[in-house]
């Protein structure tokens, strides 16, 4: 009787599906983004990770956390990253931050 062996998925396999679905996880973040269905980060967060996202965009994890809980100190290059990360035009990303911004401060400057 012969042997059975077991097929297992190579290494560039399983990386080939890795990227695959985070490819499918920013399509999806920028889908939402371009029809306006975002309306907080923690729409963001429930498809991908605050950590992988702060990871993705080449910021600590810490610097992220305070950007996203007071999102007028993201940079203008940071800004310009999360837009090619996504493959979105930079004022699709411009608008969502500055809608953040608009919603935690009663600042007269920010009033339609």
């Amino acid at each position: 009787m012969g042997k059975t062996f077991k097929i297992k998925p190579t290494d560039n396999a399983k990386q080939v599906a890795r990227e695959a679905r985070r490819s499918n996880r920013l399509n999806s973040i920028k889908d939402q983004l371009e029809s306006a269905k975002v309306s907080s980060f923690e729409q963001i967060f429930a498809i991908i990770s605050e950590s992988r996202m702060a990871t993705e965009l080449g910021i600590s994890f810490y610097a992220f956390r305070k950007k996203v809980q007071d999102p007028g100190e993201f940079t203008v290059n940071e800004m310009a990253r999360f837009a090619a990360l996504l493959g979105v035009k930079y004022d699709v990303v411009a608008r969502f931050i500055l809608e953040r911004v608009k919603a935690r401060t009663n600042s007269k400057v920010f009033r339609d």
